[in-house]
């Protein structure tokens, strides 16, 4: 080692010292991150003392497969377990394990950290899990995410890319690079009941949509492009014959890399499909490593999961608790479904929007809760967090049949739970080990659960509304939502749908996918969503084709709302990248690129309603109004809105309603999704006054949201 890498190891050691002994904190990144101060690349003079080294990244699983992964290479490995995945942490535990005979390395790491840990660290292979969205306001869309991955195996040619080729956004960066690769994934149907919203179904190539013989969960699946025929690559490992028993999930890895197939058999304490795929890419993760499957099946029964992932905890009362992290839709939806198979009764579900957590929670709105309306004997859900009541309107219109209730504390949950009950505990990434440590407490100390009698559970009640007679229902369209649906805009679908039915408004939801024909003749109320840019892409050359369908419809007043990539479309041209793309000439409004990124809450003062709009934005874009255009609104938070110059915020043009702000909009913004309805009546000749809804919890998210964006302001 050389003299600057001593240097920089003794002060991660005494960085280590003083973060335990006088912080009274675990050691963490600080080590790491004050011997890369002192030597960037101290991982790599460390990683050149392990004889082989397999890196493990993707948006979920990436501490379970990790640790599972090191469990299965045996004594010998030094590992990152507690989850520090950034090139601190990596470089921490490289610093630790120094002097320890360690000749093996496995390593999570944060997507983004690839392209630094990567080329220092040269390891063998690298496991890529999958690719969700995740964090947007952090990551950006996931062609960003895609991008990093992808060079930092340019930078580390000799690494072999072990990946899901299940998840066309996998398989399109192993097409894009010159490593080797190991595709693998589930290679058969496992009659899965497919997520609502998917990241992206569509070609790497030619972006048209995938078709699917069969989908997972999510875009996992097997697929092939109709139009140029890119497919889901041959396997070398394939997850066959799988089984949910009373126990978890078998099945067997078939290892097909040589002229003889290898077959192993693999039984799991756990029920979740995403589980099939985690113990599938440990096992990878292992022969990579230099390791061997005869051993895999003990350090998977012996496995418990990090940081209290999953774990059961008994308490007062017989009263069980589990706790469950999720951190994005994919996550959760796969919480929703043990949840299910579980029949759960009592659910509590934590949210935060702190810095590590992305401040934007619009991807709630993407989480498919009404499948929990099936279920026979759901008491009641709770929830908590700091944007907990963003979290019970969404639970709101879900409409599952069981009572709603604000809590604070995991043991507020538990008051509302029977004695010998379960307890299913979700929360998203900075609110889980709270959880765990209070569930810890009161496992060692009790809660006297049993002396109090449960709190008040608030309930959603309505009167049965006296019909409004229509000649039709009011036809809602949703343009595209199987490319356009990055910022949870089922959201607005929901609460357009919902306060039309809470009032007795016949309505129907109509969706417009990709290839369909454009009918606007009877439409009521539009919404075109926002999308990443490869699939916005995909939308602009389909609406190309059908605008001046769209066209008429805004000219004839119709009621229309876009958002954010939508709301671009709208105008002469926007860009992606250097290149400028043509829009849709509907409205006159330009959109150029930014050297930055607009991302934070805004609220906006807006004709269109008593009540500030708030929301979220995340965009690049700088939108300029015509002058024969006007803004929705102008926004409240310095350097925010279309452009971060002018104050203005979105566009109001007749019945359209253009804006960057997500959220999603209309859930806490009622009294925007009421223009909306009443416009469209008016449109159609009826002058009506809509009835009141309780709308208290809406209320309540709506001034949690002004409270934050009033912060940022000052």
């Amino acid at each position: 080692m050389n003299p600057r890498s001593r240097i920089a190891c003794l002060a991660g050691d005494l960085a280590h010292w003083g973060t335990v002994h006088v912080l009274h904190r675990g050691g963490g990144n600080a080590p790491g991150a004050v011997a890369l101060r002192l030597d960037p690349g101290i991982i790599g003079e460390l990683g050149r003392g392990l004889e082989r080294s397999v890196v493990v990244t993707g948006t979920n699983g990436k501490t379970t497969t990790t640790g599972l992964a090191a469990d299965a290479l045996g004594a010998g490995v030094v590992c990152n377990r507690a989850g520090n995945n950034m090139e601190s942490g990596i470089a921490a535990a490289l610093i630790a394990a120094r002097g320890t005979g360690a000749r093996t390395g496995c390593f999570e790491c944060d997507e983004l950290y690839t392209v630094r840990v990567l080329p220092r660290l040269r390891p063998q292979g690298l496991v890529l899990l999958n690719l969700f969205r995740d964090q947007l306001d952090r990551y950006g869309e996931i062609d960003h995410t895609q991008d990093v991955i992808a060079e930092a195996l340019r930078r580390s040619p000799e690494t072999t890319l072990a990946y899901n080729a299940d998840d066309p956004l996998c398989a399109s960066i192993a097409a894009r690079v010159d490593n080797a690769g190991l595709p693998f994934g589930i290679d058969e149907p496992t009659d899965t009941e497919s997520d609502r919203i998917s990241d992206s179904r569509f070609c790497a190539r030619c972006n048209a949509p995938l078709d699917y013989e069969y989908v997972h969960y999510g875009q996992l699946g097997a697929y092939r492009c109709p139009e140029c025929g890119w497919a889901r690559p041959e396997l070398a490992f394939a997850a066959v014959n799988v089984t949910l028993t009373c126990g978890g999930y078998e099945f067997d890895v078939e290892d097909r890399r040589g002229e003889k197939v290898v077959r192993h058999h693999v039984r799991t304490r756990y029920n979740g499909l995403y589980m099939v795929y985690n113990v599938m890419a440990a096992l990878v993760a292992c022969l990579l490593g230099g390791g061997d499957a005869a051993g895999f099946q003990d350090a998977l029964d012996a496995y418990e999961p990090a940081s209290g992932r999953g774990k059961t905890f008994s308490l007062d009362g017989g009263r069980r608790a589990v706790s469950m992290l999720a951190k994005n839709p994919a996550g959760f939806n796969r919480m929703i479904a043990q949840v299910r198979a579980e029949q759960g009764r009592y659910l509590a579900l934590f949210l935060n929007d702190n810095d590590a957590d992305g401040h934007d929670v619009s991807w709630i709105w993407d989480i498919d809760l009404e499948r929990l309306r099936d279920l026979p004997d759901l008491r009641c859900v709770l929830v908590g967090g700091t944007r907990r009541e963003d979290m019970a309107v969404r639970v709101k219109y879900a409409e599952l049949p069981c009572a709603i209730e604000l809590i604070d504390s995991v043991e507020g949950a538990l008051r509302h739970v029977e004695a010998g009950e379960k307890l299913h505990v979700v929360a998203n990434y900075t609110a889980f080990p709270p959880v765990v440590t209070e569930l810890e407490r009161l496992c060692k100390s009790g809660t006297g659960l049993d002396s109090q009698s449960a709190a008040s559970v608030s309930w959603i009640e309505r009167d049965e509304p006296r019909p409004l007679a229509l000649d039709r229902p009011l036809r809602i369209v949703h343009l595209y939502p199987d490319a356009l649906n990055l910022y949870g805009d089922g959201g607005n679908i929901a609460s357009l749908s919902k306060r039309c039915e809470w009032r007795g408004i016949p309505c129907r939801v109509d969706q417009v996918l990709m290839g369909d024909e454009l009918d606007l003749a009877d439409a009521d109320v539009v919404l075109l969503g926002g999308g990443a840019d490869r699939d916005q892409l995909a939308v602009c050359h389909e609406l190309q084709g059908q605008r001046e369908k769209l066209a008429a419809y805004v000219a004839d007043g119709g009621v229309l709302l876009a958002i954010c990539g939508g709301y671009q479309l709208l105008g002469h041209y926007y860009m992606m990248g250097d290149e400028r793309i043509e829009g849709l000439h509907i409205l006159d409004l330009d959109t150029t690129a930014g050297d930055t990124r607009l991302i934070g809450n805004v609220a906006v003062d807006s004709p269109l309603c008593e009540a500030p709009i708030v929301g979220f934005e995340n965009h690049a874009g700088r939108t300029v109004l015509g002058a024969g255009e006007k803004p929705l609104g102008r926004a409240m938070v310095h350097g925010s809105g279309n452009n971060g110059e002018d104050g203005g915020e979105g566009v109001l043009h007749d019945g359209v309603v253009g804006t960057y702000l997500h959220g999603p909009i209309l859930p806490k913004n009622p009294g925007v999704t009421d223009w909306l309805i009443a416009r469209a009546l008016e449109r159609r000749g009826l002058a009506v006054d809509l009835a009141a809804l309780d709308d208290d919890l809406e209320v309540l998210a709506h001034d949690v949201a002004l409270r934050i964006a009033e912060r940022d302001r000052r």
